[in-house]
């Protein structure tokens, strides 16, 4: 790392954290405290800053340990940061089954699992700029890549995962500007705190146009089911969640979390599709291509039926009980129309029922019709 960045990352981080520069001298910056540290008045720390001579690495090694001591922050964290250019996520979690112990190892795969499934979709929401969406981009699979998971603390369990920085994940091209580490960082921070605060938080959730369009840079489906999915892998427990840098510090909590706020976060999701137009509720016609069940006096039996969806030629996956399904395989065997009147729910190549209200078989006579 070119020393003058490690350099800069000490001091920008100084500042992020309200320290301010009271001097300039030859081989030192001189900083002085923020109030709320309670220092002495005649406190300063004095930064190395002669970055061509050789002993500029055992210098800035000296400022990390005494920062380290001051926030009681690791150091190998700090000089991720300062040193390696990096970012940090942290996240803190209370379960009370692991204090003064180390994770089961079960528990702490999954907790990696679900958190690496979140950071790649918010770098696939930062790529593809859209509430919902059914492509994953390479890019974000670059950045996944760059992300480690270097560290556990003891305890509740502290997990912390260095984040790409300044690392470019998608290239510049002649109409968009290039993509880096960091910007996706601050998505991730940015997402979580509007999701912590204004929809977990909030009794009886029923976001309206007006506070979809005043978020609109917040609201992605895809991130807000992986962080609904990473909470209950924990079962619900406390967890914080912080990204540091040296340019930013910032932290958001998930407390008391329980099945009604996770309704919540179910119920804005189904929304925000809706007023996508991906979840309607429509009449379909047209003709079964596939009986799936081979128990024709099961529950729950399943068919394809293809049919125009918004005139265009579309596959329609949904479930029927047994009476719903006879008719189904007599409709398939005779090759005849069938009416669906439901809620359908989009997905990346058809469409599935999610509420079915009508299921018949029609008379070719009776479609070409209403057709």
């Amino acid at each position: 790392m070119l020393k003058q960045i490690v350099y800069n990352n000490l001091v920008s981080l100084l500042k992020n954290r309200n320290w301010n520069l009271l001097d300039k001298k030859t081989k030192y910056d001189v900083f002085i405290p923020p109030n709320n540290l309670n220092f002495s008045e005649t406190y300063r720390l004095y930064i190395y800053n002669r970055i061509s001579n050789s002993d500029f690495d055992s210098g800035i090694s000296k400022n990390i340990e005494i920062l380290s001591q001051i926030y009681r922050e690791d150091v190998d964290e700090l000089a991720s940061i300062i040193i390696e250019d990096k970012q940090i996520l942290a996240l803190h979690i209370e379960i009370e089954s692991i204090k003064n112990a180390r994770p089961s190892i079960p528990l702490f795969d999954n907790l990696i699992h679900k958190s690496k499934e979140l950071l790649q979709e918010v770098a696939n929401f930062s790529i593809l700029k859209q509430a919902h969406y059914f492509d994953y981009k390479e890019e974000a699979e670059r950045y996944l890549n760059l992300c480690n998971f270097f560290k556990n603390d003891k305890g509740s369990l502290i997990t912390k995962i260095q984040l790409p920085n300044n690392e470019e994940i998608k290239e510049s091209t002649l109409f968009e500007s290039a993509i880096i580490g960091s910007q996706i960082n601050k998505n991730l921070i940015n997402i979580v705190s509007f999701i912590n605060d204004d929809i977990i938080k909030v009794e009886n959730f029923e976001p309206n146009d007006e506070f979809l369009l005043k978020n609109k840079s917040l609201i992605s489906v895809n991130v807000t089911n992986k962080l609904k999915s990473l909470y209950k892998s924990i079962d619900l427990a406390d967890i914080d969640i912080t990204l540091k840098g040296s340019e930013t510090t910032k932290t958001t909590y998930a407390k008391e979390l329980n099945s009604d706020k996770m309704e919540n976060l179910g119920s804005f999701s189904t929304i925000v599709r809706e007023r996508m137009k991906e979840i309607s509720e429509t009449n379909v016609y047209g003709k079964i291509i596939q009986l799936k069940s081979k128990d024709v006096e099961a529950d729950k039996n399943t068919i394809i039926v293809e049919g125009m969806i918004k005139n265009i030629k579309s596959k329609i996956l949904l479930h029927l009980n047994s009476p719903e399904y006879k008719l189904a395989t007599e409709a398939h065997k005779t090759n005849k129309f069938v009416m669906i009147n439901g809620i359908l729910e989009k997905e990346k190549s058809q469409y599935r029922v999610i509420k079915l209200k009508e299921f018949k078989l029609l008379t070719n006579e009776c479609y070409l019709k209403i057709g």
